[in-house]
């Protein structure tokens, strides 16, 4: 069974763009725009609606240092965020990032020109070649699961690749997988017990079948019905005399 196919072989497919692959959208995330210009970058919100600014990581005892739990985005640390501000012809990268590792992972990023907060969900950067996207069994990417033996060194090979979206798109992997076999397994359980349900429920009808269980409860329906014709035309006799 293939994880993927010839047909999405290379990342510049007539039919699929990045969007398809890498969404913009992130269920913990909501961004705004400060005007139309679609190049602006959005800054994050609060899930109140109003905008996540600076300070709440750097207070102003500390601006003058890097804010606590960020990195500098440099070297091993470095993730991909251009940043375009209002009213501005160019882009830089941010300054600061920090990569949270939930079951979706997103970068929050601050940039030193602005007050606002940033923040995306993290992929790691296709690799574009010649030929299209390798294509991978799902056997092939047994080694990368949470439970697999030997995954301390696989861990210590990606991190000398040094790429930290690479590290996030490798945990959305096991995060999924993980997912995705505790919803099989329960999936089997739930089969198992339809089964046996199942099989009783023919049991059941097969026991009706031997008590002649309809044509005894129609009798007693057709009896009923001649019982509450009787007494009807004796009602309408006696009213008659």
């Amino acid at each position: 069974m293939l994880a993927s196919t010839p047909t999405t072989g290379g990342p510049w497919s007539r039919t699929t763009s990045l969007r398809d692959w890498y969404p913009d959208e992130h269920p913990f995330i909501k961004n705004y725009h400060d005007s139309d210009d679609l190049n602006e970058t959005p800054y994050t919100l609060t899930t109140d609606g109003y905008p996540l600014y600076k300070k709440s990581y750097m207070p102003a005892m500390m601006q003058w240092r890097d804010p606590i739990g960020f990195n500098s985005n440099k070297g091993a640390q470095y993730i991909d965020y251009p940043i375009r501000l209002p009213n501005e012809a160019t882009t830089q990268q941010a300054h600061y990032t920090q990569a949270i590792m939930a079951p979706n992972p997103l970068v929050v990023a601050l940039h030193k020109d602005s007050d606002k907060v940033f923040s995306k969900p993290l992929y790691t950067a296709p690799v574009y070649r010649y030929k299209g996207k390798p294509v991978y069994a799902t056997g092939e990417l047994d080694y990368l699961k949470v439970d697999t033996q030997g995954r301390e060194m696989t861990d210590r090979l990606i991190d000398w690749v040094k790429d930290l979206s690479l590290t996030a798109e490798v945990h959305r992997f096991r995060m999924i997988t993980v997912e995705l076999e505790r919803m099989e397994a329960v999936l089997v359980e739930n089969e198992e017990a339809w089964g046996q349900l199942a099989a009783t429920k023919l049991g059941t009808i097969q026991q009706l079948e031997m008590a002649d269980t309809v044509e005894r409860i129609n009798a007693k329906n057709d009896g009923f019905v001649d019982d509450a014709l009787h007494l009807n035309k004796e009602i309408l006799c006696g009213r008659k005399g």
